[in-house]
């Protein structure tokens, strides 16, 4: 995981990051759960992230970070696409 930078934090103590994957540099969502509940990380690419519901307030961070607008409310729109960013 490469130039992380923290987006988003939780009340418990839930981190989120944007970074890219090594090796290929994908963009990706880190989510480090808190010390107290182990610490766990998930890797979640960037597109698939912005789609897991229900929508969270982490989500709104990172639109809000790559300056992208949301497309969530149009009804035609089934899923966040790399065509919104």
């Amino acid at each position: 995981m490469q130039n992380l930078q923290q987006f988003a934090m939780s009340s418990n103590g839930d981190r989120w990051f944007l970074g890219k994957r090594a090796g290929d540099g994908e963009a990706i969502v880190l989510h480090r759960a808190n010390p107290s509940s182990g610490g766990h990380e998930t890797e979640t690419l960037v597109a698939d992230f912005l789609n897991i519901r229900p929508f969270g307030p982490e989500r709104e961070a990172l639109i809000e970070l790559l300056g992208v607008g949301d497309d969530a409310g149009d009804p035609k729109q089934e899923s966040y696409t790399s065509s919104s960013q």
